[in-house]
């Protein structure tokens, strides 16, 4: 699950943090800082200023736009950096392959984010982004991804059975159809979004049919998960986002409670009936897992849908591969997984003792975000590795999704149905292209990398 720059589970991202100076400062090991500017439009990063009130000097990248340049330059520097995040708070961002791969299988390094909650709480009443942090922390974490072990075992095996390879690749025609059927609105437009389109729709879709929840009812589920990956760059935002879970919750648990009277052949059900270890899920463990089941199905596959499309389109000699060769569909979805992933920069956890990586301790007590997208291009390990090659030798397994204990059940999926749009939007659009320059696409602040929009012409 995302995290919003304040701890909550599980995923975190850099944002924009709005002050005096409308800007949010990066420390690095208390030497460098890089400072972005702006807030609504792309925000140019800088190097080396040591006031935030000083002009900029020296352009470097943007940490919204192009995440790779700035996690290069980290990785580069060393394996762990102490890094300050948009609300001020402190985070140890740990870089290379090798350590990240450690890391994620490190017991000391928990998913239980909300253990230092408390401790980090400031006085009452809380400012509207705290009480996201705390709605979300109530929310989803009985979620077995905010969970450790036995706990997480627990609920894992529940769910490792409900998206196992027979069950997902069962969903193949199911979303086929779907996609064909939301493709056909664009059918004959001279340009449409892929978001509004497709990308926005078919994921969710596919969740609330496996939960029993009615396609009617998909906005309710489509907003909480949205508003889970961004970040709340003002208190009116935040507290839609606390309004929006508020809302989720109150429609979850009627749920849960019409299914345990009346199960039916959907997911929830299924939960609901089968024992985890002889004890039933409590509600507010399937309440969680619920919450769970959409954030992980829905946003990382919708904003993966959008990367790796454009990443095709700004590779023609990719492209032209993949038209000539379907079959190398499944290693495009790998390669944009690498290359693009919605995970940026990395998965947060909790250190539950001192950790040492790369000569650096990492305090007891301290988050710590496992920088799956800087390892996913640590040259190291990948040759040449800011090209997108769909030939690329399968020599190092892409962290994408995570690893071990906490690799991602929906991972399937997700990349079935990242293939499956792919694959009809090639066939039924020869000509498709972006509508506009790529430099003029907007990327959306969040804790999942992603597109605002992705216009593309079909003539």
């Amino acid at each position: 699950m995302p995290s919003n720059d304040t701890g909550i589970p599980s995923t975190e991202g850099f944002g924009v943090h709005r002050d005096d100076h409308d800007t949010i400062v990066v420390q690095l090991d208390g030497a460098k800082r890089w400072q972005i500017y702006g807030t609504t439009r792309p925000y140019p990063l800088y190097r080396d200023i040591e006031d935030p009130g000083e002009a900029p000097t020296e352009p470097v990248t943007d940490l919204v736009l192009r995440p790779g340049d700035v996690l290069d330059e980290l990785r580069a520097e060393g394996p762990v950096h102490l890094v300050r995040m948009p609300s001020g708070a402190e985070r140890w961002l740990i870089t290379r392959y090798d350590d990240v791969v450690a890391a994620l299988a490190d017991p000391r390094l928990s998913n239980e984010l909300a253990r230092g909650l408390q401790q980090s709480l400031p006085p009452e009443p809380l400012p509207p982004r705290w009480q996201v942090t705390l709605r979300t922390s109530r929310l989803l974490g009985r979620a077995m991804a905010n969970l450790d072990p036995p706990d997480h075992d627990r609920l894992r095996k529940l769910v490792v059975r409900a998206f196992g390879a027979r069950r997902v690749d069962g969903l193949r025609p199911r979303i086929e159809r779907g996609a064909d059927e939301l493709f056909d609105a664009a059918e004959g437009l001279p340009r449409f979004d892929l978001f509004e389109a497709v990308a926005n729709r078919l994921p969710v879709t596919v969740i609330c049919e496996l939960l029993g929840v009615p396609d009617s009812d998909a906005d309710l589920f489509r907003t909480a998960a949205s508003v889970l990956g961004g970040f709340q760059a003002d208190d009116e935002a935040a507290l839609r986002t606390v309004a929006a879970l508020d809302a989720f919750d109150a429609y979850v648990r009627p749920l849960v409670a019409e299914r345990r009277a009346t199960p039916g052949p959907d997911l929830l059900s299924e939960l609901i009936t089968t024992p985890a270890d002889g004890s039933p899920l409590t509600d507010d463990e399937l309440v969680s897992m619920a919450g769970l089941l959409l954030f992980g199905g829905y946003e990382p596959s919708a904003h993966l849908i959008g990367n790796a499309l454009l990443a095709l389109l700004q590779h023609p000699d990719q492209l032209d591969a993949l038209r000539a060769d379907p079959s190398l569909l499944p290693r495009a979805v790998e390669e944009a997984i690498r290359y693009d992933g919605p995970v940026t920069p990395g998965l947060s956890r909790y250190a539950l003792d001192d950790v040492e990586i790369g000569g650096t301790t990492i305090p007891k007590g301290s988050y710590v975000i496992v920088g799956v997208a800087a390892a996913n291009r640590d040259p190291d390990h990948w040759a040449d590795p800011d090209r997108f090659d769909l030939t690329r030798p399968d020599t190092t397994r892409r962290l994408g999704f995570g690893h071990g204990l906490h690799y991602c059940v929906g991972a399937r999926l997700a990349a079935l149905e990242v293939e499956i749009v792919l694959a009809t939007a090639l066939r039924r659009f020869p000509r498709l292209c972006l509508a506009v320059p790529a430099e003029q696409l907007r990327r959306r602040a969040g804790s999942v990398r992603g597109l605002v929009e992705l216009p593309l012409r079909t003539d």
